[in-house]
């Protein structure tokens, strides 16, 4: 990882705390304070302290002689800067200061303490205080584990914590063999900025949720297990002729834009279907490509009809294919997917009469080079023609299907012995359900349900189906898998661990047979189910989860853009009542951008990369509409990939994605306290508390200078001139002030206007079409973009690209130390301490030794001590 040996002297920085306490500055309203300041002002009104002398280079003794040296004039019993003093603080071996020890040797070791603008101690000092504390802390861990074992830090087990919503999902998805929409049915799980929601503190379990669990269960059941009787296949069929080339499009052509009417981009109606079971359906199609165009892609999405003036509709997609064919080639593509993932337009009342319900299926024409609110121009942009389409449901080709004899398999007992075939489902599936094997008496309690039940519902099917709806809603299946050495082996409980961490989901059979056979041990063996893991599809599930948390890449669909400033960000509505809204139904650029920063990531995994990547890298993530949005020349298609760029797209690494940079911005400007915070919590690991509730807002203490401000940077230059503002924000704004060089839409803007000229939004009457708009905004925007300043202890940085450097340089082991500790706490659900410090601390001097990627970081950690002794 090429850590320098200046970076290898440093240590996990534990706990993350906030504190409501703030110094006398009053900064701004919006803005975020130093670490610091959190940890000093936890720790020091409890260190009864006496005041020294003006600090020196002088040896101290010991971490308690050296904080009344070069802590106490501030903060002494006399003196209480910030409204601090000082109280007693025990000896760092002492368990029950210990966090407030840690957090003194995180501020020691960053050299926040004491502040940049005080006399600072000898080097040889400060090593020796931060060697001393941290002795004191190994020791007061030791002894924590000397009187109770279960205290050491790798021996602690995770508090019981239901699985989220995602787990949830995904397990039933692999515990029945059928994937089922079933988020929407349940409360929403807890979001924290920069925190993962997988933890016990957010996934408790009320009693009003278990009946949302049971519901679930129930239509989950009814999907798996099927009546004996073979149902009846009901089919569609609609086909579309070439009419109308005369007036431009023909009749059975797909455009961007807006088609005619009854045309296959009004959608096929479908009225027969059943409740339940998978669907097929079936397509005819082509494209017209024209000159310079490789591909375009059509996506199929059922629920509600979407030619109506309403935002409202509800839809699923069914799936995206990407044609290359010419009308002379047609070809038949075919799409899967489960009826009860669709929603069901209710059928209306017509003279005093319901219709019948119906389901719609839109082909949708995605291209998008960009360009697609600079004017319809049907003729010049790709086409899908498509010749008919097909639909049916229940697909019964082979009857009863195989979810469902998974669960009710063939066996003689069915009829010689039907408690006991009863008793072998319950043991397979419960098996499967609970991530261990069930013991007898989970099976007889179980077995009595259906005993129960039974005699009611007259039949094996729907007895078994609110059976194992109960297994379901059991706390065995809803709670993660601890070893508790009876029911549940350390080896089952690490089974679980491993898939939840890299799939979100339950083990499957290669899992549960290392476990029951007792394998799932030793480094090599982990390691080579990790790499597995890793490789399948579903790991993605687990790079999206972990990233949108640690990111907090859900502030990127809340800004709200300007759309009079980025005319051609959005696809907008042209025409009609609903004209000027954005355009519905279909992916947008914010959805690729949160694609981008995902793929990204999964990349990085997948090649193995240095943690350095993270912040810069040889290649973008990108598909064609983000090409156009970035300047990326030679990019086709909407398929997200790697694609390599050069130094002047300046892009490469998370800190340019347009995610990010939207995310934290206004949607009409670039928002440099914002995009600080995140790059101390997201990519450095610090802890940035909010800002108290009486602090003033930006404008109110910039005065009347605010008005004539020309960009949020501007205007925090004029609010650091008031000098209980500046305290706090040299400390904050110059990590954010390097972006202010791209917009707010996260495209690189150098220039922007002189002070006073007022941004004219986009206006046909004036400036005919976009390519006009783009000439104006060249002609006002004269003024380079200011994107420098000096980090705190570190060097003067001009714009993103020195930034990058100085953080790929001097900043690679807290890079790699935060990354570690994310995913460590991702992986083991808890948020860590101050005992898991030398854990972290271990992972990163190994993953220095050994130069590891981020695969081999993952790796590490399913091996480590803390992740596989915290399932136990």
């Amino acid at each position: 990882m090429g850590a320098s040996p200046k970076n290898l002297a440093r240590r996990a920085q534990y706990p993350r705390r906030t504190s409501s306490v703030w110094r006398t500055c009053k900064p701004l309203k919006f803005g975020m304070h130093r670490r610091f300041s959190v940890i000093l002002f936890v720790l020091l009104p409890m260190m009864g302290l006496a005041r020294a002398e003006e600090p020196t280079a002088g040896a101290a003794t010991g971490p308690t002689e050296f904080l009344a040296e070069h802590c106490a004039r501030c903060h002494g019993a006399t003196t209480s800067k910030g409204g601090l003093s000082m109280g007693s603080l025990a000896d760092p071996a002492s368990p029950r200061d210990a966090e407030r020890w840690s957090a003194i040797l995180a501020a020691l070791e960053s050299r926040e303490m004491p502040p940049e603008d005080e006399p600072q101690p000898a080097k040889a000092a400060r090593r020796a205080a931060i060697a001393g504390i941290e002795a004191g802390l190994r020791r007061a861990a030791a002894g924590m584990a000397q009187r109770d074992p279960s205290a050491d830090p790798s021996d602690r087990a995770a508090s019981a914590r239901r699985l989220t919503n995602f787990e949830y999902e995904n397990t039933v998805r692999d515990l029945l063999g059928i994937d089922l929409k079933l988020i929407e049915q349940l409360p929403k799980d807890p979001v924290k900025p920069y925190r993962f929601n997988n933890t016990a503190e957010f996934m408790r379990l009320g009693p009003e949720q278990i009946n949302r669990y049971l519901d679930c269960a129930r239509r989950a059941l009814a999907s798996a297990i099927v009546d004996p009787e073979k149902p009846e296949t009901l089919r569609t069929r609609q086909e579309w002729k070439p009419h109308g080339l005369d007036r431009g499009l023909g009749a059975d052509e797909v455009s961007p834009w807006g088609n005619r009417r009854n045309t296959p981009a009004w959608g096929m109606g479908v009225r027969s279907f059943p409740k339940t079971g998978e669907f097929r359906i079936r397509v005819k199609a082509a494209a017209i490509l024209p000159p310079g165009i490789d591909e375009l892609p059509l996506r199929l999405v059922m629920g509600y009809g979407l030619n109506v003036n309403s935002a409202t509709q509800r839809v699923e997609p069914v799936g995206t294919v990407r044609f290359r064919n010419s009308p002379d080639e047609p070809k038949i593509i075919e799409f899967r997917g489960r009826i009860e993932n669709h929603p069901v337009e209710r059928g209306r009342v017509v003279r005093g009469k319901r219709q019948p319900d119906a389901l719609t299926i839109t082909p949708q024409n995605l291209y998008d080079d960009g360009t697609l609110n600079d004017g319809q121009r049907d003729l010049a942009m790709p086409r899908a023609v498509i010749e008919w389409m097909e639909f049916e449901a229940p697909l019964a080709d082979v009857w009863p299907p195989e979810h469902h004899a998974r669960i009710l398999f063939d066996s003689p007992l069915r009829e010689s012995d039907p408690g006991a075939y009863v008793r072998e489902v319950l043991r397979r599936f419960m098996t499967r359900a609970f991530r261990r094997p069930p013991t007898e008496g989970e099976i007889e309690r179980f077995a009595g349900i259906y005993d129960l039940v039974a005699p009611e519902l007259g039949s094996l099917e729907p007895a078994m189906r609110e059976t194992l709806a109960m297994v379901l809603v059991a706390p065995q299946f809803l709670f993660h898998t601890v070893a508790d050495g009876e029911t549940t082996t350390a080896q089952f409980a690490l089974a679980s661990r491993l898939s939840y961490f890299i799939w979100g989901s339950m083990p499957d059979k290669q899992l549960f047979q290392l476990a029951a056979e007792g394998k799932l041990d030793g480094p090599e063996v982990i390691a080579s189910e990790v790499r597995r893991m890793l490789a399948d599809k579903r790991s993605g599930d687990f790079v999206d989860n972990f990233t949108s948390q640690w990111l907090s890449l859900a502030k990127l669909k809340t800004a709200p853009i300007n759309r009079e400033l980025f005319p051609r960000f959005l696809y907008y509505v042209a025409a009609g009542e609903r004209q000027g809204t954005e355009v519905p139904y279909r992916p947008t650029i914010r959805d690729y951008m949160h694609d981008e920063t995902v793929g990204f990531v999964s990349e990085l995994i997948r090649r193995n990369a240095p943690v350095s990547s993270i912040v810069d890298s040889d290649f973008a993530y990108l598909n064609q509409p983000l090409a156009a949005h970035y300047g990326v020349a030679g990019v086709q298609g909407d398929e997200l990939r790697p694609v390599a760029i050069k130094p002047e797209h300046r892009l490469g690494g998370l800190l340019t994605h347009g995610s990010i940079l939207i995310g934290n911005g206004t949607g009409t400007a670039p928002h440099p306290i914002y995009r600080a915070v995140w790059l101390r919590e997201a990519i450095l690991g610090d802890d940035v508390p909010p800002p108290p509730a009486d602090v003033p807002a930006l404008a109110d203490s910039a005065g009347e200078s605010a008005e004539q401000a020309l960009t949020i940077g501007e205007l925090l230059r004029k609010h650091r001139q008031q000098e209980s503002c500046n305290d706090c924000h040299s400390r904050l704004d110059p990590w954010g002030i390097p972006f202010e060089r791209y917009n707010a839409i996260g495209k690189y803007q150098p220039l922007v206007p002189k002070d006073g000229v007022r941004v004219s939004g986009f206006s046909k009457q004036i400036h005919r079409d976009l390519a006009g708009y783009t000439e104006y905004l060249q002609s006002i925007h004269t003024v380079p973009v200011l994107a420098d300043s000096r980090v705190p202890r570190g060097p003067r940085v001009d714009g993103m690209r020195e930034l990058k450097t100085y953080l790929v340089e001097q900043r690679s082991d807290d890079i790699a130390e935060n990354v570690l500790r994310r995913l460590l706490s991702y992986a083991i659900g808890r948020n860590l301490d101050w005992r898991d410090r030398f854990a972290v601390q271990d992972l990163l001097d190994s993953a220095n030794q050994r130069n590891a990627g981020l695969q081999d970081m993952i790796v590490m950690i399913c091996q480590s001590r803390t992740f596989r002794a915290d399932s136990e």
